[in-house]
Order: C-alpha cells, then structure tokens, then sequence
C-alpha cells in the first residue's frame, strides 16, 4: 500500500474536520485541520524561509482562496476510524482526539507520522507502516526508549503502545512535552552539550571493543563496500579505526544517531530528544555532535564537503576537550552514519542518500589526507 491507500485504512474520508492539504518541493505532504489549526503545524518543521512563513501564516489565512491557490492546497473532510481512534483513546486516556498528519520523507523507510492533541495541547505521536521492516525498527526505539528511561535518562519520549492494528498496519506511540511555546534551535548551543554530556554519563560501559555496537557496525559496513565499488578510504580508514581499539577495553555510550534540530525541541529550558529508530547503545561518546554539525551544514546551509571541512578545522581546537583525537572521533562518526545508512537502504539507494555518502566519503577523504 501506498501512503494514501494507508490512510484511507487509518481514517474516515469525507467525515468529520474540515482538513488542508499540502504538499513542498521534496514530495513531503501534510494534512493540516482547519480546527486548533496554529497547534496542528507543530507537526510541521521547516528549516527554509518561505516554510516558516507558511507554518506562521496558514493559521491565520487559510480561509483566503487566493493563498489556497499559491499554495495548491486540497480541501477535505477527514475523521479518524473506529479501531485508531479507540485504541488512542485508550492509550492516552482521553476522548475527543484531534490530530494532523505528515506523511513521511519519499524514501525507503516513508512512514506516516500523526500527531494527536486536545484543544490547545499537544498528547503525542503516532508512527504508522505496513512495512515489517520498519516495525522491527518500531521494536528497536521501543527497546532503546526502555533502557534509556532504565538508566535515568528522562528528556526523551515514553513508547505508550508499539504493535498491530486488524488492518495489518503498525504503529507506534510516544508521548511528548512539547507545546505551542515549544522553541527549535537551528545552532549548536549549551543545551544541546548537556544532553550529550548526560547522554553519555547515563549510557557509559566499559566493554571489550569486538562487543560493542560500533565493531559490529563497522563489519556491516565492510559487507556493504562492494555496492560503493570499494572506497579505498572507507577500507584503510575501517583498518586504522580496529587496528587501534583492537582487544582493548574501551568506554562507550550511546548514539542516537539523528541529532538534529528537527529531532528535538527546547521546553522550559530543557532539550527534549525523540526519534531514536536507529540509535546504538555502546559507540564512542558525543558522536551526535558530528551529526548535528554536519546535517545542518547540509540541510539548512546547503554548504560543501570542503565548506563543512573548514567549519571543521575552525572548531577542532575547542573539540579537543571532548575528545583526545577530534579527527579520529570524526572519522568513526563518519564510518558509523555510512553503516546505518547502508544498512537501512542498501535494497534501494536513493539518489539523496547517494550524495550523502559522496559527501561523507569525501570528508573522510580530507581528514585522512589533513
């Protein structure tokens, strides 16, 4: 089943709110309810100009045919089905539910994402897929989300329900803190520091390097080098990484693996971080740092490899109190996202995550040859 053919099992068309919905130039689509409509575009997270516009200015002028029209927004009614509605009412204990809907990024692993409030509150979220595949990677965040709460870590969501609807569809339900003052930080910031520094601090392990999640991600990776045609600096760089940690015990913690501005969010001071489906719990710590840094550079910068180096080479100097060798910590970090990548969608590489891996290929070209 397609998304839409996915919602139509999820919902009631031509029922109920009055929705709009929208779409942007990368295929992402959003139905948005006219009703509590400034809380539903919570859900949307635009990192450009003309979509923070958007997200501030649909509220208040939907009603207006002609920005109807600019934006090619389709009206309709939806309602939420019997079977969704009962189970969320049971899970989130409460009755006369709304929501929004975000359909997912065009990609292998697309998934349906809803959001569920009451009024002016924010409850939670739900995942929705027909995909096993991605169900397993359900189980997985449920799994990581019930450690991390284990070993006292709290800025993050609770997993209120992972399984099966009669439909054959999964979901997966996680509670929020978030509210319409919640704020995004585009920059790396002090918060986002403390997290990683908790982060670390709940999740540290000393463990033998061959039993770690990151020695086994490294093999996956090397599995996976044919289909790049073998990159000589993925090979020699894998080789200098074991080579080093090799019988050695070594302190891990965990990585969460999408440590990005659209994956958190600042409420009353406090970072919150969700979105854990491909976080490993024993890597080398603060890697996150990498990540945000990086996919900012990409996503709201549009900056090359080399741009990306030299913000890099600028910063290295402060990074050597987080790490003993920033240079190598990166070079892990890069070998690691490569890994999960390839991993998630070595079946069918899309052309986004190709220029990813020929962006990261080439930082790791220039660190190495540094």
């Amino acid at each position: 089943m397609n998304i839409e053919q996915q919602l139509k099992q999820l919902l009631k068309w031509g029922e109920g709110e009055t929705f709009y919905c929208f779409a942007n130039a990368d295929g992402k689509r959003w139905w948005m309810p006219v009703r509590h409509m400034a809380i539903a575009m919570n859900l949307y997270q635009p990192s450009g100009v003309k979509g923070k516009l958007l997200k501030e200015g649909l509220p208040w002028l939907h009603w207006n045919p002609i920005v109807r029209k600019v934006l090619h927004t389709e009206r309709l009614q939806l309602e939420l089905g019997d079977e969704l509605r009962e189970l969320l009412e049971r899970v989130f204990g409460q009755q006369g539910l709304e929501f929004a809907i975000f359909g997912g990024t065009p990609c292998v692993h697309q998934k349906i994402t809803i959001q569920i409030s009451q009024k002016e509150r924010i409850l939670g979220y739900v995942k929705v897929t027909e995909s096993e595949d991605i169900y397993q990677i359900f189980d997985h965040e449920k799994q990581i989300l019930d450690m991390l709460h284990g070993k006292g870590l709290s800025q993050i969501p609770n997993c209120l329900y992972c399984g099966t609807m009669k439909n054959g569809l999964h979901l997966f339900v996680q509670s929020t803190i978030k509210t319409k003052h919640s704020e995004v930080l585009h920059v790396w910031n002090k918060v986002h520091a403390l997290f990683l520094n908790n982060l670390a601090v709940c999740t540290r392990r000393e463990m033998y390097f061959e039993e770690s999640d990151f020695y086994s991600d490294l093999n996956k990776l090397k599995e996976c080098l044919p289909v790049l045609g073998n990159p000589s600096v993925i090979i020699e760089t894998i080789q200098e990484v074991q080579e080093k940690y090799a019988g050695k015990r070594v302190v891990f913690s965990a990585f969460q693996a999408d440590f990005t501005p659209w994956n958190m969010f600042l409420e009353k001071g406090r970072l919150f971080v969700f979105d854990w489906e491909y976080a490993r719990m024993t890597y080398p710590s603060r890697l996150d740092y990498f990540h945000f840094l990086i996919q900012t550079a990409i996503f709201e910068e549009h900056l090359s490899a080399e741009g990306i180096f030299q913000r890099y080479i600028l910063s290295r100097g402060r990074l050597t109190g987080i790490w003993e060798n920033p240079n190598l910590a990166l070079q892990c970090y890069l070998l690691a996202i490569m890994s999960i990548y390839l991993q998630r969608e070595l079946r069918k590489l899309g052309e986004d995550t190709i220029r990813r891996i020929d962006l990261w290929l080439e930082l790791l070209d220039k660190i190495k040859n540094k």
